[in-house]
């Protein structure tokens, strides 16, 4: 999944408070017209990020996946949320058609299943998460492409 040049920072995630941390870390420094891909397989954490990540925003609305609606907008935080689902989506053409990219500039934009569209372009971070050995383990792997992504995340991630 990483473009060349990039290497991932890798971090273990071994419980729901480790995740829900670092995603309150991750919050603290976002702002309008951030692009946040995610990627991994079905139950690997990717909602689940995504919520701690919507608290930490302070979004009050309850926050799904929107696997059937595609694209769920929540604006009461201190900046807002567009979150987007590509799960159900087969094409680049059917990805293009949602219309999502109208939030880029005024939102946090996160997309889940975000390997299934290849025309994103940077600056972005992509946050691919995997199953570890025991039943709560994750592996996350966090790349930055493009804009102030790298130095930004040395504020947050540990050495």
């Amino acid at each position: 999944m990483y473009r060349e040049n990039i290497t991932p920072v890798v971090i273990e995630l071994n419980s729901l408070e480790k995740t829900d941390a670092l995603a309150q870390k991750l919050s603290s420094i976002l702002k309008e017209g951030d692009l946040l891909l995610f990627t991994g397989e079905i139950g690997t954490g990717k909602t689940t990020f995504i919520k701690a990540l919507a608290k930490g925003l302070g979004i009050k609305e309850t926050v799904t996946s929107p696997t059937f609606v595609i694209h769920a907008i929540r604006e009461s935080g201190r900046i807002p949320l567009s979150h987007v689902d590509l799960y159900r989506l087969d094409s680049d053409a059917d990805v293009e058609n949602i219309g999502f990219e109208e939030y880029y500039d005024t939102a946090v934009t996160v997309i889940e299943w975000a390997d299934r569209y290849t025309g994103f372009e940077e600056p972005f971070l992509e946050l691919h998460f995997q199953y570890g050995e025991g039943e709560n383990d994750r592996t996350l792997s966090i790349g930055a492409y493009g804009g102030d992504w790298e130095n930004r995340l040395k504020a947050i991630l540990p050495e």
